[in-house]
């Protein structure tokens, strides 16, 4: 790891130690503008034409930096400045705003997801800047502030201020190497519908005994949940599956060459795996319908003989592209009123709409070259049309009108999310010099 001395490469470790040390939580409302105000400063001092865009609670940081020699390519990296809550506190093995640098990791809260991934991006732009006096294209930065609560108000601000986000190709926030350490592209990630059900069967909790006569709300709720789908996981609301957009042979192609992941094993599984399709096959193209949580009744020690008066679930849908949220509530809202759970009361959370690039454009396809180039062969690299996961690749892709693609500085075992939140420094260092390589079949003679 000779390359950490390079002057640049420390700097963009003290960078990301300044950047993780602010606790950004979108959730707890913390630390948000400070924040912003770091990055408008960070990119400032890059060279970029930074502002900050205070329009909502959640500010969103927009720059803009172009190549002295007139370029007609424009790179927009999308990232987000927000993180999730750092507890269980007693988890972390260090302070989760503290970077904590070991022999071969970067530890903290927003390591893999996503503050590492920005702090490359800038330094690989850095280093080929440095060494060629030039960027090769147009760059523009958008980082938001509420991508880990849904990014709320993205869409407001993206339609605001639309004419500043026209580009080439949109390298998203993160990315990862997979469980077979092969670098990893993907160029979707799906929708969500998240919702609550709630069944209430009487004023107050009565005693058991009337079970005899008298349906608790917990039977009534798992009556209606059990309505929703088969066990195959297949959803039985009708309609359900009208707007999917089916894969293109290419697409399914891609997801079929892909290495099928080992869960079982990975998670200990104690239950079968849904079969109706193939794992990746799953992943990539079908929606889903989970149980997020659920609650009702006593759940204390020992015995409490009652009928629970009230029940509550949260659930959410993962979507595929052309399906519409608000569309699939109406329809979940309807069936669950004909199967005669008219008394379950539905509440609509968030929605997002999901998004799908078929990975064949020439500047995508230039990065996935340069990266079987950089990383030993295109055995050693996944490219898959779309993720099992969700963010606002729709509404970007809507208003920037260019390919996404997600790629970046993390693993398998990296922890976004947990306790212990971490990236190898090998990674890091590899995607700084892979990108810097990808900036350089940008210059056109």
């Amino acid at each position: 790891m000779s390359k950490l001395s390079d002057p640049l490469i420390q700097k963009s470790i003290t960078q990301l130690k300044d950047y993780i040390a602010l606790p950004s939580v979108s959730a707890k409302q913390q630390s948000i503008p400070e924040t912003a105000e770091f990055l408008r400063k960070l990119l400032s001092d890059f060279g970029a034409e930074a502002t900050v865009w205070n329009d909502f609670d959640h500010p969103v940081v927009f720059a803009e930096i172009k190549s002295k020699k007139p370029s007609d390519t424009t790179i927009l990296i999308y990232n987000h400045y927000d993180v999730q809550p750092e507890e269980p506190l007693e988890l972390w093995n260090s302070d989760p705003f503290k970077l904590k640098i070991t022999d071969d990791k970067f530890i903290g809260r927003g390591a893999s997801d996503c503050k590492a991934d920005l702090i490359s991006r800038i330094t690989a732009l850095n280093i080929y800047r440095d060494e060629h006096g030039d960027l090769p294209c147009n760059v523009k930065f958008l980082v938001e502030g509420e991508e880990e609560v849904a990014s709320e108000h993205l869409e407001k601000y993206l339609e605001k201020y639309q004419d500043k986000l026209s580009s080439d190709l949109v390298i998203w926030e993160s990315g990862s190497k997979n469980e077979h350490e092969q670098f990893s592209f993907t160029g979707g990630n799906k929708g969500v519908l998240c919702f609550e059900l709630e069944a209430t069967s009487a004023d107050i909790d009565l005693h058991s005994s009337f079970a005899a006569v008298v349906d608790s709300a917990t039977w009534r709720l798992t009556q209606a949940l059990n309505s929703l789908r088969d066990q195959d996981g297949t959803i039985k609301i009708p309609g359900f599956y009208d707007d999917v957009r089916e894969p293109t042979e290419v697409e399914k192609k891609l997801v079929d060459d892909a290495i099928t992941p080992d869960f079982e094993t990975k998670w200990g599984l104690t239950v079968p795996l849904l079969a109706n399709k193939s794992v990746n096959y799953n992943l990539t193209f079908s929606p889903t319908i989970n149980i997020e949580g659920l609650s009702s009744g006593w759940e204390g020690s020992g015995v409490k003989t009652v009928e629970p008066k009230a029940a509550k679930a949260k659930l959410e849908f993962r979507l595929v592209p052309d399906q519409d949220p608000h569309d699939l509530f109406d329809k979940l809202t309807k069936y669950l009123e004909k199967q005669g759970f008219k008394d379950i009361k539905v509440t609509y959370l968030l929605g997002e709409k999901g998004y799908r690039w078929d990975l064949n454009s020439p500047i995508v396809n230039t990065l996935i070259q340069t990266a079987e180039e950089f990383y030993g062969g295109k055995d050693k690299v996944e490219a898959l049309p779309s993720s099992p996961g969700t963010g606002p690749m729709y509404l970007v892709n809507k208003y920037a009108k260019a390919p996404i693609v997600s790629t970046g500085v993390s693993y398998a075992k990296a922890g976004a999310h947990a306790p212990n939140e971490n990236i190898r420094i090998q990674d890091y260092l590899d995607f700084i010099d892979f990108f810097d390589e990808f900036l350089g079949k940008l210059v056109k003679e």
